[in-house]
């Protein structure tokens, strides 16, 4: 307490004096909200550059390619797509590889400043890793086979892949979990050591199939012709030029069933757009088959029940 004389010194120092016993006191809690601050700091500002980064990377490839989406790219368009993928899934897990290691990081100083032996912790922490190696197996399993895939280009972030049952496009791929949004909207959380066997339909080109069933009795060869020609007609417009790499080409005749033939026209095509390629011949051929007068099987009198 001050009493009356006291000077402006000796109020200076009592204050001072106040202050450094608060700061010994309050020292190491003080430098623990300090590292925590930081660290989430830290964590911000380097996932933040992760993400411009990325960002930046996919942006400037797509603009040198003058294309909206991946599976449009024309000049080389297998390696500049990848690019794509593999930047956005190495930005995925590098989100969360920065976070844990902010995070241990900062374990370490906070133990660090409450004078926590860290040899010890190391000892202890190795012998708690070899049980949980026994204990947690699947866990490890879903680590390595996640930093497999990555590293081998099983899958990338955009990529449209099918897990068992499951087809969808991959959203985040995690060191543990890879999340894929099925057709129907769905969010599947998949365990990368659940993953046995994957089929990517986004990497190097796809293959437009289109079955078609016509009356036995006409000329098959002329329907082959016009068949070719409606779909050479229509890969010459805008909307599908770009979506296809190749010729069309009839496969010939898959089956012959009563007064009905099924024939097989294919069509190479980028990643991902044989569907859309698919339906626009199919049209197509709906519309070039009614001006030659060709019978589609939907065209056909049905035979009575019993006679084949």
């Amino acid at each position: 307490m001050f009493h009356l004389g006291t000077t402006t010194e000796e109020v200076t120092e009592a204050v001072g004096s106040a202050f450094v016993d608060f700061l010994l006191a309050w020292e190491k809690p003080l430098w623990i909200i300090a590292v925590v601050v930081i660290a989430i700091i830290a964590n911000w500002l380097l996932l933040k550059l992760l993400n411009r980064t990325v960002a930046q990377i996919v942006r400037g490839v797509k603009r040198s390619q003058n294309v909206d989406t991946t599976s449009e790219m024309r000049a080389a368009p297998y390696i500049h797509a990848r690019a794509v993928q593999r930047t956005r899934t190495l930005g995925s897990v590098g989100r969360a590889v920065v976070t844990w290691t902010v995070s241990v990081v900062a374990i370490f100083l906070i133990l660090s400043i409450l004078e926590v032996n860290l040899g010890a912790v190391l000892t202890s922490a190795g012998i708690v890793a070899a049980g949980l190696a026994f204990g947690a197996q699947n866990i490890v399993k879903d680590v390595l086979n996640g930093i497999f895939m990555v590293f081998e280009d099983q899958l990338g972030v955009g990529d449209l892949i099918t897990v068992d049952q499951i087809t969808g496009t991959v959203e985040n791929v995690g060191i543990r979990v890879t999340q894929v949004r099925a057709l129907d909207g769905t969010l599947w959380f998949i365990r990368n050591g659940e993953i046995l066997t994957l089929g990517n339909s986004s990497q190097g080109w796809g293959r437009a199939l289109v079955d078609f069933t016509v009356d036995a009795n006409q000329d098959l060869t002329h329907v082959s012709d016009i068949a070719l020609d409606a779909a050479r007609s229509l890969l010459t417009t805008e909307k599908l030029a770009r979506k296809v790499t190749g010729e069309p080409e009839l496969l010939g005749l898959e089956s012959v069933f009563g007064d009905r033939a099924t024939l097989r026209l294919a069509i190479r095509t980028r990643p991902e757009a044989q569907w859309e390629v698919q339906r626009g011949i199919r049209a197509e051929l709906r519309k070039r088959f009614a001006e030659e007068g060709i019978r589609l099987s939907d065209e056909l009198p049905r035979l009575p029940k019993g006679e084949v």
